[in-house]
């Protein structure tokens, strides 16, 4: 009994960081299913309508026509932008009413037959989305009570078979929709970290110089946010930095500025990439000049004050404002900034200057 609550214990652990880890994935996909099913179930209930003029049992009309229009309303409620976020909700209703229908089907329409639609129902729901799996089980739990006591009262010449069937297609859906999860987690987080390989610098942790090209090429276009201004962070004397104390250093030296720099970056809006060997970029967002002259300075005293196995180095910045400028090409700002930082080498290093008019803090 304990290794089996280890294992959930464990498995709910994993299904956290894992959710968490990939949260903007799962509500991408959520999202995408809520219009999808609800418009999916809308057009099937329509099928046996457009068959009722052949069909004189037509008792059941009026549920599949309330159904139908059900699921329709959800699909435009979830079309709706500020509905996107309560896509798991929506997707947890969508289910119910298909509960319902199965049920009434079941218990009320047809009571001298067993239960058919609910047996797909049981099957479908834990596919149809990403949730936490206990949520999914105890939702699963609720319909198949609320069935079986409604059966056992309202057809009790069948309660046998329907709970059996019920349980088995339930315990089914469960299994298969739990070990789904899993696989949908697995192959994002798989994803993730594919991608963190790809745009992520090894040594420093920062974005790599792909991924600030990349972020380029996005900002052509007229949907993402601009920034307002860009800082060149050219680390002075690391080459005689390196061959004082070896590369090893170098190496640890480049490393802990980039986490001074993560860490810095908690507090500003700022963006760090590793452009080359000792340089680094960083795009600032919504900031003016002033703001971002004294954001340079304050990012100039980090890096002298970061420790390195009891070693110190300093870094000479260039900054370039660009805020209020139609840029169509954020690679002249860049080489802005690289030249105000060469003229805050030419200062005397350990410096901050803008471009344009090289203002020195």
């Amino acid at each position: 009994m304990k290794k089996w609550s280890k294992r959930f214990r464990n498995q709910e652990r994993t299904y956290t960081q894992l959710a968490s880890d990939n949260r903007e994935a799962i509500e991408d996909y959520n999202e995408t299913m809520v219009s999808a099913l609800a418009l999916i179930g809308g057009l099937l209930m329509m099928l046996p309508l457009l068959a009722a003029p052949f069909n004189p049992k037509t008792a059941a009309a009026p549920a599949y026509v309330l159904t139908a229009i059900l699921f329709f309303t959800q699909f435009f409620i979830f079309r709706l932008s500020f509905m996107k976020k309560y896509a798991l909700g929506g997707l947890y209703i969508c289910f119910s009413i298909l509960f319902l229908f199965a049920i009434y089907l079941s218990v009320i329409h047809a009571p001298n037959m067993r239960a058919t639609i609910l047996l797909g129902a049981f099957c479908i729901m834990p596919l149809g989305f990403i949730d936490r799996p206990a949520h999914m089980n105890v939702f699963v739990a609720f319909w198949f009570t609320l069935h079986t006591i409604l059966a056992y009262y309202l057809k009790p010449q069948y309660v046998l078979e329907d709970t059996i069937n019920s349980l088995c297609f339930a315990i089914l859906g469960c299994f298969i929709g739990n070990k789904m999860v899993q696989v949908h987690l697995e192959n994002y987080e798989a994803h993730r970290l594919l991608t963190i390989e790809k745009e992520t610098d090894v040594l420093t942790g920062l974005f790599n110089r792909r991924k600030l090209f990349e972020t380029l090429a996005a900002l052509k276009t007229t949907s993402v946010e601009k920034p307002s201004g860009i800082l060149m962070i050219d680390i002075d004397y690391f080459k005689e930095f390196n061959d004082n104390y070896g590369h090893a250093i170098g190496d640890k030296c480049l490393s802990r500025l980039g986490e001074a720099f993560t860490k810095f970056k908690q507090n500003f809006r700022l963006h760090f990439y590793r452009y080359g060997g000792e340089e680094f970029v960083a795009m600032a967002y919504g900031y003016n000049e002033k703001e971002l002259l004294s954001i340079a300075e304050s990012l100039r005293i980090v890096v002298q004050n970061t420790d390195i196995d009891g070693y110190h180095t300093t870094a000479s910045i260039g900054v370039a404002y660009c805020g209020e400028e139609q840029v169509r090409n954020y690679e002249n700002i860049i080489d802005r900034a690289d030249k105000a930082a060469y003229a805050a080498k030419r200062v005397g290093r350990n410096k901050v200057c803008m471009e344009q008019n090289e203002a020195q803090i």
